[in-house]
């Protein structure tokens, strides 16, 4: 959320859609057309109108022609992102009455995109979902059709399943190629270790096994995890925090909640659902789940959410800390903890 009113980032609302664009109908020219729209929304402000003219919005857009950005607003339009208040003249306004504080705008209307924001992060998690599915048949392809020109060079149905992989592929596409080919890889259960830890009294606690203490820090966050560093429980000492612990301390992340977090499994699954809204995608969090595991790498998007206004890129800073140069001692509950430190009581 933005530090200056309760409204989701530009950045997380475009990242959401940016994931989600594929179920969405929308293309990549369409939403840049939408980013140039909430650029010029101000960060304090209590409407989603946009005012801008047609030259300052096709200079933001990289110099469009007005017919395209009339394209582009009518799309949006279609696909329930936006509405246009047209004044008599054309030209978009504000008019202000003084008596009874009410107004009238004149101008394109976002209000529609940000009361669908939960709605569309729900859809991303799908988007994300079918590209995993996507991913996981293309590669089963990939390795059959492989399998069978080494044995059979000439073999006509691997050698056309092998050329399709150059283009975008559906998962039915995907399927009727597998359905071609005589041998497919073997395939097992997933490795328990990959599976969610649900310690804790009937999943309502969530234990994390911590290393060490020591955190690398990013400048953009530092207030929080700062306070975390000064943690002292001992190296290898497992530690709990009850789930509506969790929620408390992290209410950005649970104002998206559709239905309760009352479980470990709410956390993780709530925790997915978030991740594309922030520009984390797949093999970023697939990464973190190796390194920290699901609860680890759940309760860091949960931290991360909170903090979202200090950091500028999410998803790079969310790698960094997990899997990257700065992930040694990173502790996910330590993360959690030190908002509690740095909540000021009210008086």
């Amino acid at each position: 959320m933005s530090a200056d009113n309760g409204y989701p980032d530009r950045h997380i609302v475009m990242e959401t859609l940016r994931t989600a664009a594929p179920l969405l109908g929308l293309r990549a020219p369409v939403l840049a057309t939408l980013d140039a729209l909430l650029s010029c929304l101000p960060p304090k402000r209590t409407h989603h109108t946009v005012f801008a003219s047609n030259a300052t919005l096709t200079f933001r857009r990289n110099g469009i022609s007005d017919r395209t950005l009339r394209r582009h607003v009518a799309l949006l339009q279609d696909a329930g992102l936006l509405t246009r208040h047209d004044s008599p003249n054309r030209k978009r306004y504000s008019r202000h009455n003084r008596e009874d504080g009410m107004a009238l705008r004149f101008g394109f209307d976002l209000t529609p995109l940000y009361r669908r924001m939960t709605e569309l992060a729900r859809v991303a998690c799908d988007a994300r979902t079918l590209q995993e599915r996507i991913a996981y048949l293309t590669c089963k392809i990939r390795a059959a059709a492989n399998d069978l020109l080494m044995s059979d060079p000439e073999h006509e149905a691997a050698a056309l399943a092998r050329s399709a992989l150059r283009r975008k592929l559906t998962v039915s596409e995907c399927e009727t190629l597998l359905e071609g080919l005589e041998q497919t890889p073997a395939e097992g259960a997933s490795d328990p270790s990959e599976t969610m830890d649900m310690t804790g009294r009937n999943g309502q606690n969530v234990r994390h096994h911590q290393n060490s203490t020591k955190e690398n820090i990013d400048r953009t966050a530092e207030t929080s995890m700062q306070s975390s560093r000064q943690d002292t429980s001992p190296p290898d000492q497992g530690r709990e925090i009850p789930v509506n612990e969790i929620v408390r301390l992290c209410p950005e992340a649970a104002q998206f909640e559709q239905a309760p977090t009352e479980t470990v499994g709410d956390v993780v699954a709530h925790a997915r659902f978030l991740a594309p809204m922030m520009g984390i995608d797949a093999r970023s969090y697939d990464a973190a789940r190796s390194r920290l595991g699901e609860t680890g790498a759940a309760l860091t998007v949960w931290g991360l959410m909170q903090i979202q206004h200090r950091i500028r890129k999410l998803g790079a800073y969310f790698r960094s800390i997990t899997s990257g140069a700065r992930s040694d001692g990173f502790d996910p509950i330590g993360l959690i903890l030190s908002l509690d430190r740095e909540r000021v009581p009210t008086t």
